[in-house]
């Protein structure tokens, strides 16, 4: 009798954890998958390097930004096989833009989106295994809202402590993950002497988190909605 008692609530909290799971799957799945079309976008990223490095701070000819720009795209999501842009000098002479230790670091780049890109396709395939595992246990739809809602509360304070820390200190959150991304010092070039650098400020990527920013409240809100519509039927039900 006690194991029989018991069973629903075990059933219960179950349900909880699997809510509050594919609310994070959603979310992770969300936010990768912006940094790969981002990634992948080479116009957008040749708009945003003429902005926060115009060619009379990089040396580069504005017309070479759009190369520049579909050619960085290319490489970070594998559809080229080598980091380079030749300039084409007045007497017909090809110019290499970026060095060995500028190509090396791009490769660490693009290993980073190969590994985005694999997370993100891993969080959609368990979110559509949670969902489907959901729809058919035919659960308690108040448990499964109540622990998307668990979930989200959880990544909400995740990234507000993350967004407190860049808007405070963007230097030592810059310096921070790149420590943690990379595992050598190629991110440490020269403004002087890299490319690679003057046409990526700190303040182009800043950009493109704030560009990628607003799809993330759109996804929380998304959840939410189906959280509390799975909370609300349940409570008319009167289950």
């Amino acid at each position: 009798m006690k194991r029989e008692s018991r069973r629903p609530d075990i059933s219960a909290r179950a349900e909880r954890i699997a809510g509050a799971a594919a609310a994070l799957l959603w979310l992770m799945m969300t936010v990768t998958l912006v940094i790969r079309l981002m990634a992948g976008d080479g116009g957008m990223l040749a708009a945003e390097m003429l902005r926060y490095a115009p060619p009379e701070a990089t040396g580069l000819p504005e017309k070479d930004y759009a190369g520049v720009g579909e050619m960085t795209a290319r490489y970070l999501t594998g559809r080229t096989e080598t980091f380079q842009y030749r300039l084409t000098a007045e007497d017909g002479s090809e110019i290499l833009c970026f060095q060995p230790h500028e190509a090396a670091h791009m490769a660490d780049c693009r290993g980073l989106i190969a590994l985005d890109t694999a997370v993100c396709a891993a969080c959609g395939a368990c979110l559509l295994v949670t969902v489907e595992w959901l729809v058919l246990k035919r659960g308690n739809r108040q448990a499964i809202g109540r622990g998307m809602l668990t979930g989200l509360r959880a990544a909400g304070l995740a990234a507000a402590g993350l967004l407190i820390w860049a808007f405070a200190d963007f230097d030592g959150f810059f310096v921070t993950f790149h420590r943690l991304a990379f595992t050598n010092d190629g991110w440490l070039l020269d403004p002087a002497t890299d490319l690679l650098i003057r046409l990526m400020p700190e303040s182009f990527f800043i950009r493109l988190g704030l560009k990628g920013l607003p799809v993330l409240p759109a996804a929380v809100l998304l959840a939410d909605l189906a959280a509390r519509r799975m909370i609300g039927k349940t409570e008319r039900k009167g289950i």
